[in-house]
């Protein structure tokens, strides 16, 4: 009997120290979060058009803690535009793509075109459909797209709107891209 309440005494003072560097760092967490709530209220005020969220705190990667100044480098970074890699259908089998370094965010477009017959050129008609996705470790959702022919149909600005999630942040953006139509058909940005 003596043998075994030995062993459980020493196995909790074993456990003692990660208990204590665990209250730590959830205390550290505490910190830092209510560090990133005053950040995210700064910049929202002082920064026209921004709308920066904080995600909770248990959405939080073990990457995401970081000191209060990195998080606001990454936070202003944020409020400038994303780099998006575009591509488009223009029939089942085809797809164009545009590649540029660092993308964080990629859009698929699909196109409708129809032969004008008083110029004897395709115009761009409609858009059946935009998606789009995240290419890096950020989290994209899209909320909308809406499409606006200008130059008599040679060319369609697609706006596409969502939510883009990454260390702790989410921020709102609307992407417009253009896209444009040969005589014959061919769609290219």
């Amino acid at each position: 009997m003596k043998y075994q309440i030995a062993t459980v005494v020493v196995i909790l003072a074993s456990l003692s120290p990660v208990i204590s560097e665990a209250k730590d760092q959830t205390t550290q967490h505490q910190r830092y979060y209510a560090a990133y709530e005053k950040i995210v209220q700064e910049l929202n005020r002082t920064h026209e058009n921004a709308d920066v969220t904080l995600l909770a705190a248990n959405q939080f990667a073990d990457e995401d803690w970081v000191s209060p100044k990195r998080f606001q480098e990454r936070a202003v970074k944020r409020l400038k535009p994303l780099r998006v890699q575009t591509s488009f259908e223009w029939d089942s089998e085809r797809t164009l793509e545009r590649t540029q370094r660092g993308n964080e965010v990629r859009i698929i477009g699909n196109f409708e075109t129809e032969l004008l017959e008083q110029s004897k050129r395709q115009r761009l008609s409609d858009v059946f459909s935009m998606t789009s996705l995240a290419i890096d470790d950020g989290r994209w959702t899209q909320t909308e797209f809406v499409g606006r022919p200008i130059d008599a149909g040679q060319t369609m600005v697609v706006t596409v709107s969502g939510t883009y999630a990454k260390q702790g942040i989410l921020t709102k953006h609307h992407i417009t891209k253009e896209f444009h139509c040969s005589s014959v058909g061919e769609i290219y940005y």
